[in-house]
């Protein structure tokens, strides 16, 4: 069998390129006991089980992030949809939830955090939560929203001013016109100051409009960036849980952060809270809520569940671990009616 380290052509923009024949995989869970010894090499024994294709398969890094939503899915009953993992060829200590149910993941955050697998499940704990809490859906149509509605506002404050200004600078064109026709030289150089008076009104107005949008504008740039950070320690809140749940080490979260800690800004508050307080926030949460009884419940869910299986994702990028129903919909119409 081929293995998919021996066959990746090459890196993508943005991750590996996975040949999509030899990216499908379903769940295969029959033990070693039930397998027949035989007498070729490891390299080319068939797999006893998914895990292990997936180690063959998989180039290090995708395989352990795949265990990883795996496992994390299936302790916290997230397994009713698919996944995707696609890991970002740049140097960043960073990661990022977007579009549907992708979880991006920078080569450097990997450097930093490799060997310690309760770290970077957090991470992508963290970065699930993001997804299942919505974040990524609100947050654009919301500012979309608000800006719509900043401009509106300020249109309003001023409207009665512009309108003045605007009917002003009718009349004055009226009057102007007639004061050239029948007041001569005297009558067009007041139309003239007249004239000119309104139209400073009008641009006096308009600036003002402008001003308010700026302002109201900040004000909300300051409200997002408030919102944001409450969104950062839900999300840290819910993949500390997420992960605990899985049985990973609860301390891999602070381990992360302490990683986050050394980059440049980690002390202030930006559109993330300031790591301190993050940290802090987390060790309040692994008092409240210890990381024992929680993968307890974790590991119920597991006993319950297959492993997920997987596939090159249809955007040709990125790896879909699948949910609980598979990765082939031919299947499961042949499973609902053959």
């Amino acid at each position: 069998m081929l293995k998919i380290k021996t066959i990746l052509a090459t890196l993508a923009v943005v991750t590996f390129l996975l040949p999509n024949n030899q990216l499908s995989v379903k769940a295969n869970t029959t033990s070693s006991e039930n397998s027949t010894p035989t007498e070729q090499t490891k390299d080319t024994e068939e797999p006893k089980n998914i895990y292990e294709q997936a180690k063959q398969e998989l180039p290090d890094d995708l395989y352990a992030l795949y265990r990883m939503v795996d496992r994390i899915a299936r302790a916290n009953g997230l397994d009713e949809k698919p996944w995707r993992i696609i890991i970002l060829p740049k140097y960043e200590i960073n990661a990022f939830a977007t579009e549907v149910n992708l979880i991006a993941m920078y080569n450097g955050i990997l450097d930093q955090l490799v060997g310690d697998a309760s770290a970077i499940a957090c991470v992508v704990a963290h970065e699930m939560a993001h997804h299942t809490e919505r974040h990524i859906a609100l947050a654009t149509p919301e500012k979309l929203a608000l800006i719509e509605k900043i401009e509106q506002e300020a249109q309003q404050e001023v409207l009665a001013e512009k309108q003045d200004a605007q009917a002003e600078a009718t009349g004055m064109s009226i009057g102007g016109t007639a004061a050239r026709v029948f007041g001569g030289r005297a009558g067009r150089v007041g139309g003239a100051v007249l004239g000119t008076a309104s139209r400073q009104r009008i641009k006096a107005s308009q600036e003002k409009i402008n001003e308010i949008v700026a302002q109201k504008k900040e004000e909300l740039e300051q409200t997002l960036a408030e919102e944001s950070r409450k969104r950062e320690l839900e999300a840290d809140e819910k993949g500390y849980l997420y992960s605990a749940k899985a049985g990973f080490e609860p301390e891999g979260c602070l381990r992360a952060m302490n990683v986050l800690l050394q980059t440049p800004g980690a002390e202030f508050d930006t559109t993330h809270p300031a790591v301190p307080k993050r940290i802090e926030a987390l060790k309040d949460l692994m008092v409240k809520s210890p990381a024992t009884s929680l993968a307890e419940e974790g590991k119920a869910l597991i006993s319950q569940t297959e492993p997920l299986s997987y596939d090159l994702s249809k955007d040709g990028k990125s790896l879909r671990v699948n949910s609980s129903r598979g990765g082939s919909s031919g299947d499961d119409i042949e499973r609902l009616f053959d």
